[in-house]
């Protein structure tokens, strides 16, 4: 059986705060935008996603530690868990639950993920419910930076070329699978159609980075903006927004817009962060009269900007 620990390696006892940074840092590394698509990183990278949605959950940590001391039974289910319950437990397994999304995914066979869990031997589960339901099926979304932040809809070909209606929920990450339930292949015998899964890209955005529910925008000013004092149009997820730049403001400061992050359960939202950063341009050696003005602004300016060591 996979150890889910292991793969995110943290000790057994860790609590949900170190799992959660153990996952965010082992994704940031295998995440496909950031290792060019090898194959191996991104397999590893679902991987970690798979661990990390069972021991987000408390409940289906619960079981899951339950599950790894159960004995194996002749029919290849851990002793003490028939089909129905293991449904239940790890039905979200492979990518649900990521970062409070609230997507519901998994692999939606039972032999699927029972093989993920034990590294093989899922066949006799898989068989059992193929019977019952239509196959599963899979494939891509690709959604913006601002659809990611505040939620959208979309309308999708299926594989059979009928038209899905999929819910994206606020604040989904790259990484995650969602869950459409009942879209897959349908079924023989009038049994329950499969579902449709689908992983999730969040496409960069040219200016905006999320952290957590909050997202960055690093905002370029000159010397005289800054000195001076300005207004400014920046992007945010709602569209353009005014910004007041207060006179004196440095490079490194961070203004605050109140409520232009990425929305949250019950549609709290976070807040956007500009990070000023003060454009210095390069003087031309030959063109003594700027460097004199700039010299005599030097000696009427004083500032604490003078080393104390």
């Amino acid at each position: 059986m996979k150890d889910l620990y292991a793969i995110l390696g943290v000790p057994e006892n860790a609590d949900a705060d170190t799992i959660k940074k153990a996952y965010r840092k082992l994704a940031k590394q295998n995440h496909p935008d950031a290792t060019g698509g090898d194959k191996k990183k991104t397999e590893r990278f679902k991987e970690i996603g798979d661990a990390y949605a069972v021991l987000s959950d408390a409940k289906k940590r619960q079981e899951y530690d339950r599950l790894r001391q159960a004995p194996v039974g002749a029919d290849g289910m851990p002793q003490g868990f028939d089909a129905d319950t293991f449904s239940q437990i790890f039905g979200d397994f492979h990518g649900g639950g990521r970062g409070g999304s609230g997507a519901s995914a998994g692999f939606g066979d039972l032999g699927d993920i029972f093989a993920s869990l034990f590294g093989g031997g899922g066949g006799h589960v898989s068989q059992a419910r193929g019977r019952s339901r239509g196959n599963d099926m899979q494939g891509g979304l690709e959604i913006s930076f601002r659809e990611a932040a505040l939620g959208t809809r979309r309308s999708l070909r299926a594989g059979s070329g009928r038209s899905v209606e999929v819910n994206v929920p606020a604040g989904v990450e790259s990484g995650a699978r969602l869950r459409v339930p009942g879209q897959g292949g349908q079924a023989p015998r009038n049994g329950r159609p499969g579902d449709l899964y689908l992983d999730v890209t969040v496409l960069p955005d040219p200016h905006l980075r999320r952290q957590d529910r909050d997202v960055e925008l690093t905002l370029p000013l000159t010397v005289a903006e800054a000195c001076l004092g300005t207004q400014v149009d920046v992007p945010t997820v709602d569209g353009s927004v005014r910004l007041t730049i207060p006179a004196g403001t440095s490079s490194g400061a961070k203004l605050r817009l109140r409520g232009k992050g990425v929305k949250g359960p019950g549609g709290t939202r976070g807040d956007q962060f500009c990070r000023i950063e003060v454009v210095v341009p390069k003087l031309d050696p030959d063109d003594k009269e700027t460097r004199r003005l700039v010299e005599e602004l030097d000696r009427r300016v004083k500032t604490d900007a003078h080393r104390k060591f």
